[in-house]
């Protein structure tokens, strides 16, 4: 068989399509009370994370550069939650702030702007948790203060209220801002008073 028979049966192979593969996605955006909040997400959870994101009002960033990986390191991981929405911890507004600086000018608009998000009715309505206070003693700990609290030591501390008081020193709490997380229990000394001074924005 001669080198032109050859060429004229070679068949030709089709080309192949580009894969696109998951990456880890950030989660950003602000709270009712304009505070930044913001974690990464894996790339086996992207998707979920993405669905969370739209249901919170936040904005889904995938991590695509060694520009958006490297804030990877300096970020919480989230957690997703049966009900679809997400756990995202607050974070410092300089660190929110760069990571927004890759998002669209129409995605850091819509940030900024008020969110409109439905309230839901909190899941465990077993005691009834008065208005919330900050009290400046321990003495005056009561059902519906406000305390700060954390999930390990190498976790934030973040806004809890007491639902129940049991015993001399164990406290029922819930997360204030999360109220898809089941409440949890700490003792009193593993939990912090938040400063007089401290005023909700």
């Amino acid at each position: 068989m001669n080198v032109s028979t050859a060429a004229s049966t070679t068949t030709a192979l089709p080309a192949t399509s580009a894969v696109t593969l998951p990456c880890p996605v950030i989660i950003l955006g602000r709270d009712d009370n304009g505070r930044p909040h913001a974690s990464f997400f894996p790339a086996t959870d992207t998707r979920a994370a993405e669905k969370a994101a739209e249901l919170m009002g936040m904005v889904a960033l995938k991590v695509e550069g060694d520009e958006l990986r490297a804030f990877l390191g300096r970020l919480p991981q989230g957690k997703l939650f049966d009900s679809g929405k997400a756990f995202v911890p607050f974070v410092k507004q300089e660190l929110y702030q760069a990571i927004a600086a890759h998002l669209s000018d129409e995605e850091r608009e819509r940030l900024e702007q008020p969110r409109v998000v439905p309230e839901e009715p909190t899941p465990e309505t077993s005691y009834p948790v008065p208005p919330k206070n900050m009290p400046e003693s321990w003495d005056r700990l009561t059902v519906g203060s406000l305390v700060l609290a954390t999930e390990g030591p190498l976790e934030g501390w973040y806004e809890a209220t007491i639902i129940k008081i049991e015993g001399d020193t164990g406290l029922r709490l819930k997360w204030r801002d999360y109220l898809d997380m089941l409440p949890f229990t700490r003792r009193v000394d593993q939990v912090a008073l938040i400063h007089p001074a401290y005023v909700e924005k």
